[in-house]
């Protein structure tokens, strides 16, 4: 079950307020669990994992991002620094019936080549 705020329309998050399960939004607002309806809800607990499986450094991100990340071009060599894998992104920053922009991002050094359309 979902539960929106009354007052500013955001999505509110279950939670418990003195041992009373309550829906609590992020502008502040506090909803009361309905008794008719509070057989669909559902409190998850948290799952946590250890900090030694997080990523540390920029250098590991980089050797996870190059191990694991697949190049969107085909033929790329950056300009920068060499790096033979880039993805493609496109961005609507002019009006609409105009086209999109589309950008070659190195994955090495994230260095921006805009396509010209």
């Amino acid at each position: 079950m979902v539960e929106f705020c009354d007052e500013c329309g955001s999505l509110m998050l279950p939670s418990n307020l003195t041992g009373i399960r309550v829906f609590r939004c992020k502008c502040g607002a506090i909803k009361p669990f309905l008794k008719e309806r509070a057989h669909s809800y559902k409190l998850n607990v948290k799952i946590e994992h250890p900090k030694e499986e997080e990523l540390q450094s920029t250098t590991e991100f980089k050797e996870w991002k190059e191990k694991y990340y697949r190049s969107e071009v085909a033929n790329f060599e950056c300009s920068s620094c060499h790096h033979d894998k880039a993805s493609i992104k496109t961005r609507q920053m002019r009006s609409a019936h105009k086209g999109m922009t589309q950008y070659l991002i190195c994955l090495n050094c994230n260095t921006r080549i805009i396509i010209e359309s």
